[in-house]
C-alpha cells in the first residue's frame, strides 16, 4: 500500500532544504491546477504517478507517467529546479517572470 503522506513529506523536506518553498507546486492534492504550478498526482485507475507543469490559465502540455515514486520525485524536483533557472534567466534578460518569487525577484 502506498503511503502518500510519507511520500509527500519526503518531497516537502527536500523542497525546504533547497529553499523552494515560494514555488508553486502541488503534491497529491485534489484542488484544481493553478497557473504556473508543478504538480505530482497519482492515477489510482492506472496505478501511475503523474508529473506535469501548468502554464497560464492552468493549461498543460504532456503529463509524464511513472510507475514508481523515486522516478516521479526526481522529475518533479527537476521541474522545480528548471522553474527557478528559467525565471532567473528571464529576469536577467529583462523579460517577465512567471510569477513573483524571492528566488528570482530583484532585491533592492
Amino acid at each position: 500500500m502506498i503511503n502518500f503522506e510519507l511520500e509527500k513529506k519526503n518531497i516537502v523536506d527536500e523542497i525546504k532544504n533547497k529553499g523552494y518553498e515560494s514555488l508553486r507546486y502541488s503534491i497529491f492534492s485534489d484542488h484544481r491546477p493553478l497557473e504556473w504550478e508543478i504538480r505530482l498526482e497519482f492515477d489510482n485507475k492506472n496505478q501511475l504517478y503523474l508529473v506535469y507543469a501548468t502554464m497560464d490559465r492552468a493549461s498543460y502540455n504532456k503529463k509524464l507517467e511513472f510507475d514508481n515514486f523515486k522516478d516521479a520525485k526526481a522529475c518533479f524536483m527537476e521541474k522545480l529546479e528548471l522553474t527557478v533557472k528559467s525565471n532567473k534567466l528571464n529576469i536577467q534578460l529583462g523579460l517577465p517572470s512567471e510569477y513573483p518569487s524571492p528566488l528570482w525577484d530583484k532585491t533592492k
